[in-house]
C-alpha cells in the first residue's frame, strides 16, 4: 500500500516541476508581454528558470513536504504554507543570480514576484488536491488502504481504531481486533475477532497486509516471525513494552535515536500555545 501512494507523490513531483516550470514562462510574458524581446532573452531565461524550478521542487522534497502521508492537524497545513514560501524564496533567489545579476541593466523584479505568487498558489492547490485524492480513495477504494489488524483489545486499541476511522488521509481499514486475553471491554467486544489462536485464519481470510500490536507483549516475537513468514507490515505501540505513550519525540543522541517525553499538560486554554511553542522547539531547535 505504500508504494500506492509512492507511486502517486512520485507523479505529484514530476507534474509539479514541469507546472513550476511553466508558470515561470507564463510570468516572462506577463512581464514583457506576448513577444520574445531581444533584450530579455528568452531561451537563456527558459533555462534558468527551468533551473530554479528543480531547485524549489528539491527544497521541498528536502524539507519533507512531500510526505507520503500528510497529517490532518492544521499545524501541519500551517507547515506545507511556510515550506512552500521557504522554497520558492530560495529557487527566486537563484534564478536572480543565475540570470539577472549577470546582466548590465536590471531588466525587471516585478518578474521575480510574479513566479514566487503564480508558484506558490500553484503548489497550495496541488497541495489540496493530493489530500483530497487521497480522502476520496479512503472512503471509495477500501483496497487501496492497508488492512489493518489491531492485536490487543485495550483502551490503546480503542482510541487508535477511533483516531484510524477519524484520520481522513490515514491509510488504513480497521478489519478488527485479535483479544490475546479474552478481556475486552463491551464497546470493543464488536470489533474482536477471536484470540490469537485464529490469527493465521484471520489473516489469510481477511487478507490482512498490517498488524499493529497494542497487548500481549510476551507474544512479541511470535507475531513478528508470523508477520515476516506472510509478508504482513507489522508495527507495535511504545505502551505494550510500558512506555508512556503521549508527548514523545523521537530525538538523537551521540548518533543513537532515544525518545524523549516532553513535560507539557495538552489542557485549558494553552493547549494550542503549547502545541505551538512544541512544534517550533522541535523543528527548529531540536530540543
Amino acid at each position: 500500500m505504500a508504494r500506492h501512494w509512492l507511486w502517486w507523490r512520485l507523479v505529484q513531483i514530476g507534474f509539479d516541476l514541469i507546472m513550476v516550470w511553466l508558470l515561470a514562462i507564463l510570468a516572462y510574458f506577463v512581464r514583457v508581454d506576448w513577444v520574445l524581446s531581444t533584450d530579455f532573452p528568452f531561451g537563456l531565461f527558459a533555462l534558468m528558470s527551468f533551473l530554479a524550478s528543480v531547485v524549489w521542487i528539491v527544497v521541498l522534497m528536502m524539507i519533507k513536504y512531500y510526505r507520503v502521508i500528510p497529517s490532518p492537524h492544521w499545524m501541519d497545513k500551517g507547515a506545507q504554507v511556510i515550506k512552500i514560501l521557504l522554497g520558492g524564496s530560495i529557487a527566486v533567489g537563484v534564478l536572480i543570480v543565475s540570470y539577472f545579476f549577470p546582466r548590465d541593466v536590471l531588466f525587471s523584479r516585478l518578474i521575480g514576484v510574479y513566479i514566487f505568487v503564480f508558484g506558490s498558489v500553484y503548489l497550495l492547490l496541488s497541495d489540496w488536491s493530493y489530500r483530497a485524492i487521497i480522502a476520496w480513495q479512503k472512503k471509495h477504494r477500501p483496497d487501496s488502504l492497508y488492512r489493518t489488524l489491531i492485536v490487543g483489545a485495550n483502551r490503546v486499541s480503542e482510541k487508535i481504531i477511533a483516531r484510524f476511522n477519524a484520520d481522513a488521509y490515514a491509510p488504513h481499514l480497521i478489519v478488527g481486533v485479535i483479544d490475546p486475553y479474552g478481556l475486552a471491554a463491551p464497546t470493543m467486544k464488536p470489533f474482536v475477532l477471536g484470540k490469537l489462536n485464529k490469527l493465521e485464519s484471520v489473516c489469510d481470510s481477511e487478507r490482512i497486509n498490517y498488524i499493529l500490536q497494542c497487548d500481549g507483549f510476551e507474544h512479541t516475537l511470535n507475531l513478528i516471525t508470523f508477520c515476516d513468514q506472510k509478508n504482513i507490515k507489522f508495527e507495535y505501540v511504545p505502551a505494550l513494552r510500558g512506555i508512556v505513550e503521549t508527548n514523545l519525540r523521537l530525538r538523537h543522541r551521540a548518533g543513537l535515536a532515544v525518545q524523549s517525553f516532553v513535560q507539557r499538560s495538552y489542557h485549558g486554554t494553552k493547549k494550542k500555545w503549547y502545541q505551538v511553542i512544541d512544534w517550533v522547539m522541535d523543528r527548529v531547535f531540536d530540543v
